[in-house]
């Protein structure tokens, strides 16, 4: 672990949103490759929206080229509608990859298998998340499709076997959605994931619309009513006592802070979105990270696009919210706080056999940040 990169890249993420300039690259860009699908579920609008809209591959390949050159820990997120209905996926995914990106993809499953899972382990992604919404068939597939939860399930388990025969592959995620119809599943999935052969699970909150991403409204269809929190706090007890013993589920924030969003006690205080840790570029070219669009990679860079007077006045809304998703893109909390910044870095060089070396390095780079706010 490089922690003098890492030191600079949250000062960088701290100081962009305090300035309101673009000092730091994204952490995480996804890429919607269309928003065609093999399933309409129902918590989803994205088949919805932007129809007719395919990104072409040459635009795919020269994102690929321009992150290829940051010098920047950022993960490129391949999702839809449905990746893998992509006649050239893995030509995109080579590109990128060989050209040095860390890739990720999501997928629902429905059209994996064992010839496309050897694709997959040898594709040279870095992760496959594999939607999965319920412990159960029944739950499963009424949330999305017939079929759907056995597909799903079938993916992980020829991924994993595939990745067992080669002996290298990416990580085998699990993605789960948190809503009213699965909530007393939410600990069974464990289960679910530890038969089929994942090595992470992750759960979000259900997004009420997936173009308004501030939309926290609890009329939402699948929104967690009052008298199902009790059995969302049983669920996240359980899942939390897991985790310590067994590890698996990965938590970016306070699991309970998922009780507060449903009941819309999440304030600005508890959850804090940072704006520049998160881009969409769309099927359409362009690039969003909550609401409006701020560019567009047809006629401009990525860098410009962060860049425009779009781009200034979306994050100014960002920052504005008062109603947080808790979609966990969109939040960076080890760069909320200057001073946890600084005492994040000491703590991990206080035992380097070159700590005078790297504070030294620190120092410097906090000083080239303590010029530029002098001359704002």
């Amino acid at each position: 672990m490089d922690y003098t990169k890492e030191f600079n890249q949250n000062l960088a993420y701290h100081f962009s949103e305090l300035l309101d300039v673009a000092l730091a690259k994204p952490q995480w860009v996804y890429i919607s490759l269309s928003h065609k699908c093999t399933y309409n579920c129902q918590m989803c609008s994205v088949v919805k929206i932007l129809k007719g809209y395919e990104l072409e591959k040459k635009l795919i390949e020269s994102s690929f080229d321009e992150i290829s050159k940051w010098d920047w820990d950022s993960t490129v997120v391949i999702t839809g509608g449905e990746p893998f209905l992509r006649k050239d996926i893995f030509e995109i995914i080579s590109y990128g990859s060989k050209k040095g990106v860390k890739i990720e993809l999501v997928s629902n499953g429905s059209l994996i298998n064992e010839e496309m899972s050897e694709k997959i382990v040898n594709s040279g992604l870095s992760n496959i998340a594999i939607s999965l919404d319920g412990a159960t068939q029944s739950t499963h597939d009424f949330i999305r499709q017939k079929g759907a939860f056995e597909k799903a399930v079938n993916a992980i388990k020829k991924i994993s076997e595939a990745k067992k025969r080669n002996n290298f592959g990416p990580q085998i995620s699990i993605w789960t959605t948190i809503m009213k119809e699965n909530v007393g599943e939410l600990f069974d999935i464990i289960s679910v994931a530890q038969d089929s052969g994942a090595e992470c699970l992750v759960y979000h909150p259900v997004i009420a619309a997936q173009d308004d991403m501030q939309n926290t409204s609890s009329d939402a269809k699948f929104w967690i009513r009052a008298d199902e929190i009790r059995v969302l706090k049983n669920q996240i007890d359980k899942i939390i006592d897991y985790r310590e013993k067994n590890g698996l589920i990965a938590f970016l924030h306070d699991p309970y802070m998922w009780v507060s969003h449903f009941e819309g006690k999440l304030t600005k205080k508890d959850w804090k979105c940072n704006p520049f840790i998160f881009i969409n570029i769309g099927p359409d070219g362009e690039v969003r990270s909550c609401g409006m669009p701020f560019g567009n990679i047809k006629n401009k860079s990525l860098g410009e696009c962060l860049n425009t007077v779009e781009a200034v006045y979306a994050r100014k809304i960002m920052k504005e919210c008062l109603k947080p998703c808790l979609q966990t893109c969109w939040a960076h909390p080890d760069s909320d706080s200057l001073i946890g910044i600084v005492e994040n870095y000491i703590g991990k060089i206080k035992h380097s056999g070159n700590k005078n070396e790297l504070i030294d390095k620190g120092l410097k780079i906090l000083g080239q940040y303590e010029t530029r706010l002098n001359n704002v």
